[in-house]
């Protein structure tokens, strides 16, 4: 459809308690799968457990060629109803 259409790639951006940090390695490599197969994302969405600043934002927008205004946090929510809300 070319410039028809979207690519929006959801990734989970895990945190590790012991080392208190999200990784962003994860969604790198799946990125980077994507572009192996000629897929190039428009937008990411990062699903966390913690909120993500614009520096670590920054840090995935330049490792996956995506602009940082595309680059969205979907954070955990208590209720399933409320992540479109904060969205």
């Amino acid at each position: 459809m070319g410039r028809r259409a979207v690519c929006i790639h959801l990734t989970y951006v895990p945190y590790l308690k012991a080392a208190d940090e999200l990784k962003t390695k994860p969604t790198q490599h799946s990125v980077k799968e994507l572009q192996g197969m000629g897929i190039q994302p428009d937008i990411l969405v990062l699903r966390t457990e913690r909120h993500l600043d614009d520096a670590m934002r920054m840090k995935v927008a330049s490792f996956c060629n995506v602009d940082i205004d595309c680059v969205v946090q979907s954070e955990d929510m208590p209720s399933i109803y409320e992540v479109p809300v904060r969205m």
